[in-house]
């Protein structure tokens, strides 16, 4: 995007400012962000290792990736819900495309995501069968989930702005989302008709574009990727006019 080349230093002095303040004046400070994903991922494994274990090979890492994805989603995505009333005294006193709200709001969240990358870099170096060099696949898939993460956040931006509630909504949808997402379970254990349905969700291709990388050593079905790249489009194209249409309104209604 023009506006993101042309106002990047705003955009990340205000994605560290949004970062630092995050955890600002808790114990553990951003810690948190490393302590969310392992939470998760040690009562999911309690629950399931005994079931999936058997017919997942690397359950651990084949768990791992699937919170550290969606977690990036869910994050991503639910940051920028009220991001235009958040900011609402800057919107009021500076003129800027606000756009770079939703940016920095999501490159803020990246930094964290970044952090659990890691993590699961870890696990893959620890617990991984096929270790090499198919880690440098992650980073389209990182730019594709980005893209996907951006087209979300335009649209709910501006339905924050006007629909307070949407935040709780978007709250029961991907906490719904975590179980219509393969992320503690296989496709192959579900029947055709319902398989096809959780395809649906790009999500689902991207966790397993990343499974495709990290644990089967491979490079991930082109036409899963292509599924998410035109899905991501169009959520992105759709998003983004949107929020174009109604940034000239944005001060009446906050």
């Amino acid at each position: 995007m023009r506006i993101f080349r042309k106002y990047w230093l705003m955009v990340w002095e205000m994605a560290v400012a949004e970062f630092r303040m995050k955890d600002q004046g808790t114990i553990l400070g951003f810690l948190w962000t490393l302590i969310h994903p392992l939470i998760y991922f040690f009562v999911l494994y309690g629950l399931f290792r005994k079931w999936m274990g058997h017919h997942i090979s690397n359950f651990p890492l084949y768990l791992i990736i699937g919170i550290v994805q969606w977690g990036f989603f869910c994050s991503g995505t639910t940051s920028c819900i009220n991001v235009i009333r958040n900011n609402g005294q800057l919107i009021k006193s500076i003129s800027f495309p606000k756009s770079i709200l939703v940016f920095s709001s999501v490159t803020a969240v990246l930094f964290s995501h970044l952090l659990e990358l890691g993590i699961l870099l870890v696990f893959w170096l620890i617990i991984g069968e096929n270790v090499g060099l198919t880690a440098i696949g992650l980073v389209p898939i990182l730019i594709l989930n980005i893209y996907l993460i951006l087209g979300v956040s335009f649209i709910l931006s501006v339905i924050g702005v006007v629909f307070l509630d949407i935040q709780r909504i978007w709250g029961i949808f991907t906490s719904v989302g975590l179980f219509l997402t393969p992320i503690f379970y296989s496709l192959d254990l579900l029947e055709p008709a319902k398989r096809k349905v959780i395809l649906l969700n790009p999500m689902a291709h991207i966790i397993q574009a990343t499974r495709d990388i990290l644990i089967d050593n491979k490079v991930p079905e082109f036409g899963g990727i292509l599924y998410v790249l035109i899905v991501a489009t169009v959520i992105m194209a759709a998003g983004y006019t949107l929020f174009r249409r109604n940034e000239g309104y944005f001060v009446e209604k906050i």
